[in-house]
């Protein structure tokens, strides 16, 4: 203590005070141990304490305790250095302000009072060590005064740096351990960066182009096909049936030429309900329509159906004039036969009573040219010929009928037996004057005509004879048939309203196609066993 003593006196001159060296030299000294001399080893260093999580210094100190400064020339303080002590009563508790009164200037310590201390050693023995060696020659300096007593300026001192706390996230991990019983196998290589580089791009560029080209070629077929471009200029017919279904129709206009992609139809269709516009019928379409052309031409209002036009002959039966149609395709036989039957027509001269019979018709479809659509409705079709009927028969030809003392059923029926046996426009009245004495004579009651037998036949089924059981057998049944065998024209008409004055009854055909006529039964029969007769 002595020499320490000196050396501190010496060292530091005015700046010595003996009580604070007291203190701190027995500061220095370890419980049971003697001074640094060397009578007494200190005891082993504390037990290092458990590692504590990270927190701000602030928070964690407590208020009574502060973290020791640095030590003199910004020292850092060491692990297990021992807590500093209280100053005695001799004076070194006073406040650094009272110390400052009375002369005395702290030196910068741990604690701020002004004490000064050397640090610690790091053997944990408590040697009493300069706080700072200079040029590493071991001379220690004073914390604060100079040697002659006086103070000196406390020179400019780095801070400490501050103590590398732990990682709260370091973890021991030993792979070499936990992966050993993986099989060794090549080192896995880092990925390249994949890069296409020059070429790469060239290519991509090469590939987007052309998938490009490939989609505007498709769009284009796709547009020429759904807005009719570079179509021919062709009208063609196609027939749409009953009961179609869209693919249908598809099918048919791909058939003809007029699309090309069956599947763009069908989804225009679907999007413009094109199956509830479209009639069944056969059209006139032109190859240059567009989809929305082709659909509104396939309806009623905007459809350009084809026409076809038909001539029924003077004479022909109901069921001539229906096989014509079907022929013309017009209508089928089965469809015209079940319309004539059944559907009500609004016509006076039909009697509604003989609804259901499929030859209430018969007589009043007027022979003349028509036009039909191709796939016609039958009631359409029959429709037209029983209007142009009403149409010829004027009001001047009932007049006439009611004169004469017969319906206009019987004057029908009187006009297609002259149309059936008339070999010439000539003698239609005078073949009307023989039918007309007939009926009015009081012998002859039975009018007698072949024409009749042929029609019976062609009801019945049975073969042509004078015997045949049918009330259309005018050589069984006396006065006219029950109804027109034909449907005459309008000259046979005219015929049997105004017949020609005469005192024939009978006629013969003969070989020129026309016919001889005879007062009396006489000679009928001379010129039928001539060699005139063309019968």
């Amino acid at each position: 203590m002595k020499d320490n003593a000196e050396y501190w006196k010496e060292l530091l001159g005015d700046g010595y005070n003996e009580e604070i060296m007291k203190l701190l030299h027995a500061d220095d000294i370890e419980p049971g141990g003697d001074a640094p001399g060397g009578q007494e080893a200190p005891p082993p260093p504390p037990p290092p304490q458990p590692r504590r999580p990270k927190q701000d210094s602030a928070r964690s100190s407590k208020p009574s305790e502060k973290a020791p400064d640095a030590g003199a020339r910004g020292q850092p303080p060491r692990r297990g250095a021992a807590p500093a002590r209280k100053p005695g009563p001799a004076g070194g508790d006073k406040p650094a302000r009272e110390q400052k009164a009375s002369g005395q200037k702290p030196a910068h310590g741990e604690n701020g009072r002004g004490v000064s201390r050397p640090a610690h050693g790091e053997n944990g023995r408590g040697a009493l060590r300069p706080a700072h060696e200079e040029n590493g020659r071991g001379v220690s300096k004073p914390v604060g005064g100079s040697p002659n007593g006086k103070p000196q300026p406390v020179r400019d001192q780095k801070p400490a740096p501050p103590e590398k706390e732990e990682d709260d996230f370091n973890v021991e991990f030993d792979f070499d351990e936990e992966y050993s019983d993986v099989p060794m196998t090549k080192p896995i290589r880092p990925s390249r960066e994949k890069r296409s580089g020059c070429l790469g791009g060239i290519l991509y560029a090469a590939f987007i182009i052309c998938v490009s080209l490939l989609v505007a070629s498709l769009g284009w077929l796709a547009a020429t096909d759904v807005l009719g471009l570079g179509g021919e200029n062709e009208v063609v017919q196609v027939t749409i049936p009953k009961d179609f279904k869209i693919s249908d129709v598809a099918d048919i206009l791909q058939e003809a030429g007029l699309i090309k992609y069956k599947s763009l139809f069908n989804i225009y269709a679907r999007f413009s309900k094109a199956e509830e516009k479209i009639v069944a019928g056969t059209y006139a379409l032109n190859k240059n329509y567009d989809y929305r052309a082709l659909v509104n031409g396939m309806t009623l209002r905007g459809g350009k159906k084809v026409e076809v036009e038909v001539t029924i002959p003077e004479g022909y039966t109901l069921k001539q004039i229906f096989q014509l149609l079907d022929a013309n395709r017009v209508a089928t036989e089965a469809e015209l036969w079940d319309a004539a039957a059944n559907y009500d027509f609004d016509y006076e001269f039909l009697d509604e009573s003989t609804l259901g019979d499929k030859y209430r018709l018969e007589g009043f479809l007027f022979p003349d040219t028509y036009r039909f659509y191709v796939g016609d409705s039958p009631s359409r079709a029959i429709n037209k010929m029983l209007s142009n009927f009403k149409s010829k028969y004027t009001a001047d030809f009932a007049a006439r009928a009611a004169e004469l003392g017969f319906t206009q059923r019987e004057i029908i029926t009187i006009a297609s037996l002259i149309e059936k046996e008339a070999g010439s426009n000539e003698e239609r009245a005078t073949i009307s004057s023989v039918i007309h004495n007939r009926l009015k004579s009081q012998n002859l009651k039975y009018l007698q005509i072949d024409a009749t037998l042929y029609y019976a036949a062609s009801r019945t089924g049975e073969a042509v004879s004078t015997s045949i059981d049918s009330p259309y057998n005018t050589y069984t049944y006396q006065g006219l048939p029950p109804g027109p065998i034909a449907n005459p024209g309008l000259a046979s008409i005219k015929a049997a309203l105004y017949p020609e004055t005469t005192n024939y009854y009978y006629y013969a055909l003969n070989k020129r196609g026309t016919h001889n006529f005879f007062r009396d039964f006489a000679s009928h029969q001379a010129f039928v066993q001539s060699d005139e007769y063309g019968g």
